[in-house]
């Protein structure tokens, strides 16, 4: 325990150098802080920690080192160092993994995620989570036909058939140019708000196939119209009007703040964790809805960090919103050692996170979501719609 208490507080010194100064360390320049956050400084660490403890498993610190790789967009020492992680514990972060480098290094995240479909310690789940990712990454290439084959024996296998899932299937489907028998599931998928914008392209592609001569851009404008008149009526039948439990969580700064601070205004709590694949995945389109609140002093977001599984969660959070570029505000919910439990997500009775619960200004809670929405649009959207029905 002494060891990795060490080896955090060596990786991750800048939350606690920045945190001296008073000021929120993921507010400060990442220029600034190269020499604390430089993945080539952090693999020379934990390489010589790794020699000197050869029996001791370091796979959460690795998964760390290679997801700095993978922001500093160096994808062969992500997947070097990637390969250093057990193969029963790979499955855990390849998804963050071949998302990161599917952004700017395809033929990377082909050749990781081929291998992960090799990988023999793999259940049937985990073949379906990664040729849906191969299919992604096809599509991205531009290989059509492989893409659509990845995604059909993912589909045709799966257990049960998710909208996304579902969404995906018919949207390289088109893609293959079998617009009649994809066009109708496209026009459900859209009328549900499971739309990006290259799935609103493919969808106008299609029915310009089907009904040549016909706008396009005047049918997905109704569509979208439709969808967003329905959304909202839909939204409304599952507000919700529960107090909210006076919660209290810390800033970086190690001031507390709880529900009562808040009185007034409309809040957005995102209980989160740097371990849980899901929650990293939701945050890109948090963020998107910070920036779209900001100048709304009625808003507040509240992204807690708690259920920690290293011994500083704070530099571990830190940490992970300076190497993505987030800007969030962020609140610690340490767990008490006398009850073992974190106070503030248990007070909400949260069984899985992401977990969301939208406050209005009396403290009622109106809405409550687990896992999160795709794509970001979709999220964003939701979100929005959510906040206006609750102020």
């Amino acid at each position: 325990m002494k060891k990795i208490f060490m080896l955090i507080t060596i990786l991750f010194s800048v939350s606690s150098a920045y945190s001296q100064q008073g000021e929120p360390p993921y507010k400060a320049s990442l220029d600034s802080l190269k020499i604390f956050i430089d993945p080539l400084k952090k693999e020379e660490i934990l390489t010589r920690l790794m020699k000197t403890h050869q029996h001791d498993s370091f796979d959460q610190y690795i998964a760390t080192l290679v997801d700095n790789f993978v922001m500093a967009k160096n994808s062969e020492k992500a997947l070097f160092h990637f390969n250093q992680i057990a193969q029963t514990a790979r499955i855990m972060y390849v998804g963050s993994v071949a998302t990161g480098i599917m952004a700017y290094d395809l033929k990377a995240a082909e050749t990781l995620i081929d291998q992960e479909l090799a990988n023999p310690t793999n259940v049937q789940e985990d073949r379906l989570f990664l040729l849906n990712l191969y299919s992604q990454v096809m599509d991205k290439k531009g290989d059509h036909n492989q893409a659509f084959a990845a995604i059909k024996e993912c589909y045709e296998q799966a257990p049960r058939k998710s909208a996304g899932l579902t969404a995906q299937y018919y949207y390289l489907m088109s893609k293959t140019g079998r617009y009649q028998e994809a066009f109708p599931e496209l026009e459900k998928a859209a009328s549900a708000g499971l739309v990006d914008d290259n799935f609103k392209e493919e969808l106008k592609n299609a029915y310009s196939k089907i009904n040549p001569g016909k706008d396009a851009d005047a049918y997905l404008t109704t569509l979208t119209h439709q969808f967003e008149e329905k959304y909202k009526a839909e939204l409304t039948a599952k507000m919700i009007a529960e107090q909210a439990p006076n919660f209290k969580v810390k800033d970086l700064n190690g001031k507390e703040v709880s529900l009562s601070d808040f009185k007034g205004k409309t809040i957005v709590l995102d209980f989160w964790a740097t371990w849980c694949g899901p929650c990293k995945k939701s945050l890109p389109g948090m963020q998107l809805m910070v920036n779209k609140y900001k100048n709304d002093p009625n808003v507040k977001f509240l992204f807690i960090h708690t259920w920690e599984t290293v011994p500083d969660p704070k530099s571990d959070a830190v940490n992970y919103l300076l190497t993505h570029n987030l800007d969030l505000p962020l609140y610690m919910d340490v767990r008490n050692p006398e009850t073992k439990k974190n106070p503030a997500v248990s007070s909400f009775g949260v069984d899985g996170i992401p977990a969301k619960f939208v406050i209005d200004g009396n403290g009622k809670i109106r809405f409550k979501t687990s896992g999160f929405a795709w794509p970001n649009e979709a999220a964003v959207k939701e979100l929005s719609a959510m906040i206006e029905l609750s102020r």
